[in-house]
């Protein structure tokens, strides 16, 4: 009966064991690359995924018209292996955030930024800056959530 109570104790203290490796291995760093921060609207949802090259022309032909001046910035190319997005962080003291990490967990997204002061920003300025990113892989992310 001794040996029946060990076995049946060791069977459980393994299944918890491998659900800790389980979560852990679910959450990864995602490499990515901060593109641009633009003061005005690009989208009005909290986020938006940029998988292909309709909708990236679509939203760089929105930047254009918003944008003043006589240089227009380049369209970047979508390929396979990555995405693009675009979130919209929202301010509390300052009139800019950075992009400290990425991570994905369970298909949802989880942005780590801080707060700072943009010079190319009005000091006064509110307006949450939408963040064109570039995550150098392809996921399939369902929801972002930031965090400061």
């Amino acid at each position: 009966m001794r040996r029946l109570v060990y076995f049946f104790l060791f069977l459980f203290l393994s299944c918890q064991s491998q659900v800790g490796v389980n979560n852990a291995m679910r959450q990864r760093q995602i490499s990515f690359e901060d593109k641009n921060h633009y003061p005005f609207t690009l989208t009005s949802k909290n986020f938006l995924i940029i998988d292909s090259q309709e909708k990236m022309d679509e939203i760089f032909s929105s930047i254009h018209r918003k944008n003043s001046g006589n240089r227009f910035s380049p369209i970047p190319a979508i390929v396979e292996n990555e995405i693009y997005l675009i979130c919209k962080p929202q301010l509390k003291n300052s009139n800019d955030v950075s992009i400290d990490s990425i991570v994905l967990q369970n298909n949802k997204l989880y942005i780590k930024v801080s707060e700072f002061q943009n010079p190319n920003f009005s000091k006064t300025s509110r307006i949450s800056p939408n963040i064109l990113l570039k995550l150098n892989e392809k996921l399939n992310v369902k929801d972002v959530i930031i965090k400061y």
